[in-house]
């Protein structure tokens, strides 16, 4: 897909390493740490996460990475926050108020300290908002471009104002990219510095980062909101699927993200362990090119594309049932939510293969599809579901390092197999289909509905437009989607750990079984 990339709200959103199935990674070890690791698993002493990918750096302000922003949730606060149930409330701020339709003002809690002592106060917040919003350089400035000023009213009230009305300001806000950095700090040491030794206000601190092996985070005393449970908390790199699975099951680890369909029951029966299966907002999904020189710029192509998939098959083969089939990125429990799209699904091969002469192509097509590495096994299921109706795929498979880059530099294919997520549980992660944006879709109704949509303060109309929006891309079909994700956690049974729907870890709501 060829076009200029337009950053949007939906950006952060982007992430690729949370996948429906395991990557081809070589294995990497802790030996060092892990070869202790079941005599240390003893009370609130160690928790031991293990991901499939490091984390990307410590700079809340320019990350696109959920696995990163997972960990960083525990070393930053923002302004507010979502609970376990996508509800946003307060964090830093102790209370808000839209005074008008482009100012909110905050009240700060005046009891919380950054790592290094040093007092949090409206400062911070005007420091850190306004370096989201001013350097252009940053992955989330994007999110935060429209916000024109950063007040001090004193040391604890601050006002936002925005450029335009702003209905998804709270949701900004809320998100990992909206983290408060200390600014004294920040001005004192510089950047490279500070991504040495990082300095937040959440209830745990730096302490260790061996890069592609894990990262060390160690309970800060003094944090505002509570005792943190835990004394330290490590978060390993473990990109095998299998020795991930190996290290729960011998009491080597507490939660391994994204376990295998095929070893939920095993990791069931094992003395000591379970399995957590639940929602996630990444949604599975073929992005198909809509520009001349490409065969699905013909939207019966695209729709050919969407009958010959069977989402169920692949959801219960692939799967194992954990994942529910879409029509929408736009997903219950988000805003602007078209639910009649949900849990629902086309499918019908012969019809595909009538479309298919319709447009030309009797005697069959190829189409050129980049996949990310770690939704392989989908991406070849697809491929042999496309190639029984006429559609020869020519199927790419994307180093999960290299993915995101190319993404962004417009140098993936015609197709594009991708996760994506919505971390801001809005409607408007379908920016992603305004002109010029990173899929090529372009339609002047939509952009219409997606502008008036983005500064609209009326709830219900917003909704409305979103829900139209929906309508539109699902008969258009720039992007076909499988399905909606569910995260699969192997869980030892010393903790109680309920995995969240935006997939951040944030540890204190991780607790040792009673």
């Amino acid at each position: 897909m060829k076009n200029k990339l337009k950053i949007v709200s939906g950006i952060l959103a982007t992430t690729f390493l949370l996948a429906a199935c395991g990557g081809e990674n070589n294995e990497t070890t802790n030996n060092e740490t892990n070869a202790n690791q079941e005599d240390n698993q003893t009370g609130n002493e160690l928790l031991t996460i293990a991901n499939p990918a490091d984390i990307n750096t410590f700079d809340p302000h320019n990350n696109s990475v959920i696995t990163t922003s997972a960990v960083l949730v525990n070393v930053y606060n923002k302004l507010v926050k979502r609970d376990a149930d996508g509800e946003i409330i307060a964090d830093l701020a102790t209370s808000w108020e839209n005074t008008d339709d482009v100012t909110w003002e905050f009240q700060l809690n005046e009891d919380v300290t950054f790592h290094n002592g040093d007092s949090f106060t409206a400062e911070d917040v005007k420091f850190s908002l306004e370096r989201l919003a001013s350097d252009s350089s940053l992955l989330q400035h994007g999110i935060f471009s429209g916000i024109d000023s950063v007040n001090v009213v004193d040391e604890t009230t601050v006002e936002v104002v925005t450029s335009e009305p702003d209905p998804q300001l709270l949701s900004r806000l809320s998100t990992v990219g909206a983290s408060i950095l200390p600014a004294d700090y920040f001005d004192e040491v510089g950047i490279d510095e500070f991504l040495q030794h990082p300095i937040g206000t959440g209830p745990y601190e730096y302490s260790e980062w061996n890069q592609d092996d894990y990262v060390e985070l160690t309970k800060y005393a003094d944090y505002f909101e509570n005792d943190p449970v835990w004394d330290t908390v490590q978060f390993q790199v473990v990109p095998e699927d299998s020795t991930r699975v190996s290290e729960l099951l011998t009491g080597g680890i507490d939660v391994a993200f994204n376990i295998p369909s095929a070893d939920i029951a095993r990791i069931d029966e094992n003395d000591g362990t379970h399995a957590a299966i639940e929602p996630i907002q990444r949604v599975i999904q073929l992005w198909l090119s809509t520009e001349d020189d490409a065969a699905t710029a013909d939207p019966v192509v695209r729709e050919a594309i969407d009958l010959a998939i069977d989402n169920q098959v692949i959801i219960d083969e692939i799967l194992e049932g954990n994942a529910t089939p879409t029509k929408t990125h736009v997903t219950p429990g988000n805003f602007g939510a078209d639910e009649s799209l949900y849990d629902t699904y086309d499918y019908d091969p012969e019809r595909a293969q009538e479309l298919l002469a319709e447009a030309g192509y009797e005697d069959g097509v190829t189409v050129e599809i980049s996949a990310n590495n770690y939704y392989r096994e989908i991406g070849e299921v697809v491929g042999g579901m496309l190639a029984a109706v006429g559609i020869e795929a020519d199927m790419e498979m994307v180093e999960q390092s290299q993915f995101a880059d190319r993404l962004f530099n417009n140098e993936l294919r015609e197709g594009v197999l991708v996760g994506w997520g919505n971390d801001m549980f809005d409607g408007s992660i379908l920016e992603l289909f305004y002109e010029d944006n990173v899929t090529s879709y372009s339609n002047p109704d939509v952009d219409a509905l997606l502008d008036d949509a983005a500064y609209n303060m009326n709830e219900e109309e917003r909704a409305a437009q979103y829900e139209e929006i929906q309508q539109v891309i699902a008969e258009e079909r720039p992007a076909v989607y499988l399905f909606q994700l569910q995260g699969r956690y192997g869980v030892s049974d010393r903790i109680d750990y309920t995995p969240r729907l935006d997939e951040l870890y944030y540890v204190d709501e991780i607790q040792l079984s009673e």
